[in-house]
């Protein structure tokens, strides 16, 4: 039997997301072909818990600390970006404690 079924991989491992015709601890060859990547609208909201989360979390809305500051960076990102001084190693007595400038 050769099917095409879709499957979602979290907490290491691929859950199907369909029933599958197969018996208990019957071996199959899996080929791997991701689906386009996910808009943010459609990826799986990140909560953050006690327990930690996590890799090894029951939790399969948990995300890594990565995919959470990527999406705290892209939510972020119609706010224009500031450039600090430019001098700020020379010149960090001043900007920090009020001193003159050296030139």
């Amino acid at each position: 039997m050769i099917a095409n079924v879709k499957a979602r991989f979290s907490n290491g491992a691929l859950t199907p997301l369909e029933p599958l015709d197969l018996e208990e601890g019957e071996e199959v060859t899996v080929s791997i072909k991701p689906q386009t990547q996910l808009s943010d609208e459609d990826r799986p909201k990140t909560r953050m818990s006690a327990s930690g989360g996590g890799k090894g979390s029951d939790n399969p809305n948990t995300h890594s600390i990565n995919d959470m500051f990527d999406n705290i960076r892209k939510s972020l990102s119609h706010i224009p970006k500031e450039h600090g001084p430019t001098d700020g190693a020379k010149n960090y007595k001043h900007y920090l404690y009020g001193h003159p400038k050296e030139e």
